[in-house]
């Protein structure tokens, strides 16, 4: 396969890894709709850096480590599987009162943490992605490709962002209390079926 088809090959499992409704999209929705334009479009920056440090992780032989200890694998995916469930539990304690909008970094930490505990994520990042591109791509290819999935990612999370703050503008309390529930039953649900042995 060349190097062309490759980015493609990569580019398009990437794009169906995101576009899959899990935690890092719910996460990006749910600030969207609850809070401000900019929280949604700081909790996006915080996934898109997330997706940044997995690839970084995986190219620099993170996965090479991980296959050649899978306790470690199975040990990172518990501590981000029961990471999930705590911000999932924790949302459904949260008042119920719809926020006027997060401050202090809090969208993009949500953002990031969530991203980065995704069990799924880790899989596609340290399993797919890494077996997606041939071992003796030159460095160039993995440049491009990292540039490609930061920008996959800045469009697709940030048009999120965009939609779900401007067509729940004028959102009631209910919507506000069902997205939180859908959010937290989502990370709940990815946290407690990633602790099931496959």
């Amino acid at each position: 396969m060349d190097l062309l088809s490759n980015m493609f090959l990569v580019s398009g499992l990437h794009l169906a890894v995101a576009m899959t409704p899990g935690p890092n999209t719910f996460a990006v929705c749910w600030v969207a709709s609850t809070g401000s334009r900019r929280d949604g479009l700081s909790a996006a920056a915080g996934v898109v850096t997330a997706t940044g440090l997995w690839i970084g992780i995986a190219l620099f032989g993170a996965g090479k480590v991980v296959a050649w200890n899978h306790q470690l694998f199975l040990g990172l995916r518990v501590v981000a599987a029961l990471y999930l469930i705590w911000i999932g539990l924790r949302m459904l304690a949260a008042p119920a009162v719809p926020r006027k909008g997060l401050g202090g970094g809090q969208p993009f930490i949500l953002g990031l943490l969530t991203a980065l505990a995704n069990p799924f994520s880790m899989a596609f990042w340290l399993g797919t992605f890494l077996a997606a591109i041939p071992a003796t791509a030159p460095d160039h290819h993995y440049a491009r490709i990292f540039a490609l999935i930061i920008l996959q990612s800045l469009l697709w999370y940030s048009s999120l962002a965009i939609l779900f703050s401007t067509a729940l503008r004028g959102r009631t309390f209910g919507t506000a209390r069902l997205l939180r529930y859908v959010t937290a039953g989502a990370m709940i649900a990815v946290g407690a079926s990633a602790l099931v042995p496959a």
